[in-house]
């Protein structure tokens, strides 16, 4: 596996982490990160190797190439790459992953515990987390096919949070308008951020997606959800403010 690779595999949670811990005002700079550190992984290796003795190295060593490249060659550019895995440091060196893994865990146990749901609103909440049972079949029942293509073949569908399961509540995330019903390549550009879709249901390419990723996925510019309410509206606008890499 390529650094690159490794780096694409940290990606969406680095940029998640990032937006988490609120580290920034404007989103702009959350997605420059990611591209800072996109560049400098395939060159380096970043992982939990990183240490500040490593990026001191990795910091004069962009110095003394810098007049080998078009872009980060200046003291800023340089200065601004240091930053970004100072970031990353703090991110791979964190309990963040494992926390998100326990919050899954201790949720699931509180709706366990919950004595106001019965047996069947658990079960359907502790499913719709993995687009099973109830939630599954109320999108299928919705969209009749893909929320894009309109491809039928239910068993290659996959039923995905608009809202993340982790950061909706209960009635949230057994909502029928905070789902999408897609393709598998789709679900997965959905589900990572590198894609989202607007208030008129028109796809948003991530800004960190190649012309090669977009050639490869087919991701034509006029590609759209099928249908839109009212109701899709606040879920998409988290997606873009929260997901959308």
């Amino acid at each position: 596996m390529s650094f690159e690779q490794n780096f694409i595999n940290e990606q969406p949670d680095f940029f998640n982490y990032l937006v988490d811990h609120k580290l920034f005002k404007n989103r702009r700079t959350y997605r420059d990160y990611v591209s800072r550190l996109r560049y400098v992984s395939h060159f380096y290796k970043l992982d939990k190797t990183l240490n500040s003795e490593r990026i001191a190295e990795i910091a004069n060593d962009l110095k003394r190439t810098a007049h080998e490249r078009d872009r980060y060659n200046t003291l800023k550019g340089i200065g601004d790459i240091v930053s970004g895995l100072n970031h990353f440091d703090e991110y791979i060196h964190s309990d963040y992953k494992k926390k998100l893994e326990d919050s899954i865990l201790s949720e699931n146990d509180r709706i366990n515990n919950d004595n106001t749901l019965d047996t069947t609103e658990k079960d359907a909440l502790i499913k719709s987390r993995v687009g099973q049972g109830l939630f599954r079949q109320k999108l299928i029942d919705y969209w009749k096919g893909c929320s894009v293509t309109g491809c039928q073949n239910y068993p290659l569908l996959m039923a995905s949070h608009i809202m993340p399961w982790k950061k909706s509540n209960d009635m949230q995330r057994l909502d029928v308008y905070n789902g999408l019903l897609l393709i598998p390549n789709l679900d997965k550009l959905f589900d990572r951020g590198y894609i989202s879709f607007s208030k008129t249901g028109k796809i948003i390419l991530s800004d960190l997606l190649s012309k090669d990723d977009v050639r490869i996925f087919n991701l034509n510019p006029s590609i759209r959800l099928v249908r839109l309410e009212n109701e899709h509206l606040p879920y998409l606008r988290y997606h873009q403010e929260y997901c959308l890499l």
